[in-house]
């Protein structure tokens, strides 16, 4: 398992805490254990990696050598493991830390592949999406379990790579569904 030093910050709300301290990568490299975390890669708007526990948005990088390792959007100190300051100090090719830009604390180094292999594994078991149920003719033509199922289908899709006739007809199917549901749950 690849062991490296890299700069770590929670992208939830723009501007997260971030930290320095070993990750450890997967044989693919798509997942790091990090701090107990396991994050897999996916490029978001302004992440890279995602927690597969809980779904927040992280920005992963090695740490630069001139110590700007804070992400463009991201502000304040940043948390550094121990463990790594003396590494950390060889790259940045300084004696001691700035005080005025770490906080020192105690990661955890052991990676989390129980974690990992539990969600994983759980959502292989989880019942597949049944796609012919986008190609009903209206909302109401859905029962009230297969048509949470379509709102949530949409809901997760990543609209970013799509042209935008497409985005605009995905929204649009996504309102029509949430409106129903909505009907459905007023008469209810």
């Amino acid at each position: 398992m690849r062991t490296e030093i890299l700069y770590v910050e929670l992208k939830q709300g723009h501007s997260g805490p971030a930290w320095i301290g070993y990750g450890h990568f997967s044989k693919s490299g798509q997942t790091v254990y990090f701090d107990g975390k396991v994050l897999k890669k996916e490029q978001g708007i302004i992440s890279n990696h995602f927690d597969i526990e809980n779904g927040d948005e992280y920005w992963i990088s090695g740490v630069k050598k001139n110590g700007t390792d804070r992400h463009w959007a991201g502000s304040g100190k940043i948390y550094i493991d121990k463990t790594v300051i003396d590494d950390y100090l060889k790259i940045i090719g300084q004696t001691t830390l700035p005080k005025n830009k770490f906080i020192l604390a105690d990661l955890d180094n052991v990676p989390n592949k129980k974690l990992s292999r539990t969600i994983e594994n759980s959502k292989l078991t989880d019942e597949p999406f049944d796609n012919s149920l986008l190609y009903k003719k209206t909302p109401k033509d859905l029962s009230d379990n297969e048509l949470k199922k379509v709102i949530e289908y949409y809901s997760d899709l990543d609209l970013t790579e799509l042209p935008l006739k497409t985005r605009k007809g995905y929204v649009e199917k996504l309102n029509d569904l949430n409106v129903e549901l909505e009907t459905r749950n007023n008469n209810a």
